[in-house]
């Protein structure tokens, strides 16, 4: 890697956190089996002016899970299980509650497919208000489909994992950790749990609840359990998860010393779990796409005042690691995928027009997508594809019949991959770990002569949890529904007319998740009377973000 290329990546990577107004960030750039360069950015401690260094510990929130993956690995190696394995099988007392016949293999954990939901876990300001780790999964390892049936990301199978490494080692795992992976990697600044060594290195966090918001501090917290919750819980240095990627890209080998075999490295960096018919999705525990024709293997992590981001391509033997004391819940990630790429002589510069090709080969490719309630829009510019979510824009370079080059917005770089139907109209299409299908409406009839007064009954799952919702319906402008407590709160605006029930109202945030920056969520329900029962959604809205949930409430007889 020459020096102008490293200037490139500096320049890019100073330029998008002064956008961002990011306090202080470290990075450390990894090139076969060493750490070529780490640099430390901006402030790790705003109000004393504490410079950020490349030994500046973060919380590196889910980069954590790659890390834990290889402990859980070494014992296989040791043959305590296979990757094939149920996982209620290794459990003792804990089990991952299912009501279906195929049951979550390790396999299945690893690679975000056992139908364990989107779950954020707890968090506390006081470790004497954590519950043990075995407690907190208990509420959440719960599963909402079957396995193998999608890719679902899963923080509470990460919880399992780390809860099986100190299962196998008998000891909590963090000591585990530490003895068999930190310590063999020189990783000397790293832990899953808060020792006043680390506490003594840390970056102070900080957030937003929106990015054009001021900064705010956030004071030390821990992840709801003790000990802290595997998923996300690990404090690192950027030169620290240098050692990590230098193990992970030469067979699992740092500096002779081996901590996974070679094949096992091998397993981990293989796709396990595609998007579709794509080439993307999961390898155990990594997100494994094509960046720009490359291999990539990354992840990022984001929670309550941090952000992080490693990425390498394992072919070329070359890595990044940044890691960012701000988080603006807006998503962003530092952009480690971008920074790699100008590492390896790429640039980020596009001229739409030079994706220019015939109209007639992309009809067939235009129209509304969606996945969940997210939706995606893929339209055509003059003779130039264009993919829009929300407020973002892409560019789609043709690559071959069905995948192309997505250019800007936060896949850039990416493949996108479309399924064609006989006639060649794209059924759907895959990018990265996710699937998006053509969009079409419910065309199943509404009952308008539903009688929607009486007690309406059902279950929805939250990232907060699984909840059960009363609804008890007086007339068609008066209800009241039960908050995520259980108590009923009255629905304001409400309306129940032919067939259709609308309203909003407040919820009070749980206590153990306010400490997540939201007091309070503003919900709206949207309902429709189909076949017997009140189908539709929930929306979720606070001061740090929205989340949209189905729902389906049965009559109480």
């Amino acid at each position: 890697m020459g020096s102008e290329r490293l200037d490139a990546a500096k320049r890019f990577l100073v330029q998008e956190m002064e956008t961002r107004k990011v306090p202080g960030f470290s990075t450390a750039i990894v090139e076969g089996t060493d750490v070529t360069w780490s640099r430390g950015f901006g402030y790790s401690n705003v109000e004393e002016k504490m410079h950020a260094t490349a030994e500046t510990v973060y919380r590196v929130a889910s980069v954590s899970k790659p890390v834990i993956t290889t402990g859980l690995l070494q014992w296989m190696e040791r043959g305590k299980f296979r990757l094939d394995d149920p996982v209620n099988r290794l459990l003792r007392s804990l089990k991952i509650e299912t009501k279906f016949k195929e049951q979550p293999t390790v396999r299945n954990l690893l690679s975000h497919t056992s139908g364990l939901p989107v779950h954020v876990d707890p968090v506390c300001f006081e470790l004497k208000d954590a519950v043990s780790l075995e407690e907190m999964m208990g509420k959440s390892a719960i599963t909402i489909l079957p396995p193998n049936r999608e890719i679902m990301y899963a923080n509470t199978a990460f919880n399992i994992v780390g809860y099986l490494v100190g299962l196998f080692a008998g000891e909590p795992y963090p000591a585990y950790m530490k003895k068999n992976v930190f310590d063999p990697l020189e990783m000397s600044s790293s832990a899953f749990e808060q020792s006043p060594k680390i506490r003594g290195l840390m970056a102070k966090p900080y957030s937003r609840n929106k990015p054009e918001d001021p900064l705010e501090a956030v004071r030390p917290w821990y992840g709801g359990s003790n000990p802290e919750k595997p998923c996300g819980s690990l404090f690192s240095s950027v030169t620290d998860l240098g050692n990590f990627l230098i193990a992970q890209m030469n067979g699992g080998v740092y500096k002779g010393r081996r901590i996974l075999k070679e094949s096992t490295t091998q397993e981990m960096h293989r796709l396990q779990a595609s998007a579709g018919v794509s080439r993307s999705g999961y390898a155990l525990s990594w997100k494994r796409t094509w960046h720009y024709g490359k291999l990539l293997l990354s992840h990022t992590g984001g929670n309550l005042g941090w952000t992080a981001h490693v990425a390498f391509y394992p072919e070329l033997k070359v890595g990044v690691a940044i890691l960012c004391n701000m988080n603006d819940n807006s998503g962003w990630r530092p952009p480690a995928e971008k920074a790699l790429h100008l590492l390896t002589g790429g640039t980020i510069s596009f001229d739409p027009q030079s994706a220019r090709t015939e109209v007639t080969q992309l009809k067939g490719l235009a129209g509304t997508y969606s996945r969940e309630f997210q939706k995606g829009q893929v339209k055509l510019e003059g003779n130039v594809l264009v993919l829009e979510r929300g407020p973002e824009k892409s560019y789609l370079e043709k690559l071959d019949e069905t995948r192309y080059l997505v250019h800007g917005g936060g896949s850039d770089g990416k493949e996108l991959t479309f399924e064609l139907d006989e006639k060649g109209i794209a059924k759907q299409f895959d990018l990265e770990t996710e699937v998006f299908r053509r969009y079409s409406e419910d065309k199943r009839p509404v009952d308008r002569s539903t009688d929607l007064t009486g007690t309406w009954h059902g279950d929805y799952v939250h990232p907060h949890g699984y909840f059960t919702m009363d609804m008890r319906v007086e007339s068609q402008t008066n209800a009241a529904v039960a908050d995520m407590d259980g108590k009923m709160v009255p629905i304001k605006g409400f309306k129940a007319d032919q067939g259709k029930v609308t309203g909003t109202t407040t919820f009070k945030v749980l206590p153990n998740y306010v400490g997540w920056g939201a007091n309070e969520f503003q919900v709206t329900l949207d309902l429709a009377a189909i076949e017997g029962r009140l189908e539709g959604y929930v929306n979720f809205k606070s001061k740090i973000g929205e989340s949209k949930v189905q729902l389906i409430l049965t009559k109480v007889k």
